[in-house]
């Protein structure tokens, strides 16, 4: 019993230090993305990490408050979010132009992607920082 008990908690502190560093990442983005300091962020179905911690997001209800769309999927996305920003959380999700990048775990590694005229489009500049995450349409 007590190896159960054990287990459980190192599990959970695992799960709740990659959520953690799963917001911090998304939050860097999305103020990047937005230079907000506190953006209105729609999440569209659910990202758990930004809900259960958004940190310096504000986390809101409406599509057409929002200065940026999460995307968890690409299906059934609100007409209130035509002409919105949109940001996906799967490498699958670049496949739509209007997303204009993604965050996504492959391998057991964090991965950021951009594209370049996706970015362009919206007039968004990046801080070199991300230079590197930046890349042309294929």
């Amino acid at each position: 019993m007590k190896i159960f008990i054990a287990f459980f908690f190192f599990i959970t502190t695992i799960i709740a230090n990659d959520l953690e560093l799963e917001s911090s990442i998304f939050n860097t983005i999305i103020q990047a993305i937005t230079s907000k300091s506190n953006p209105k962020v729609y999440i569209h179905t659910e990202v758990e990490s930004l809900e259960k911690n958004p940190k310096n997001l504000q986390i809101i209800q409406l599509c057409k408050d929002s200065d940026i769309v999460v995307l968890s999927t690409l299906k059934n996305i609100p007409q209130a979010c035509d002409g919105k920003i949109f940001f996906g959380t799967r490498y699958g999700h670049l496949k739509n132009p209007d997303v204009i990048g993604a965050f996504f775990w492959q391998k057991g590694r964090p991965n950021i992607l951009f594209y370049k005229s996706r970015l362009n489009m919206y007039g968004i500049k990046l801080d070199e920082n991300f230079g590197k995450y930046i890349e042309n349409d294929k």
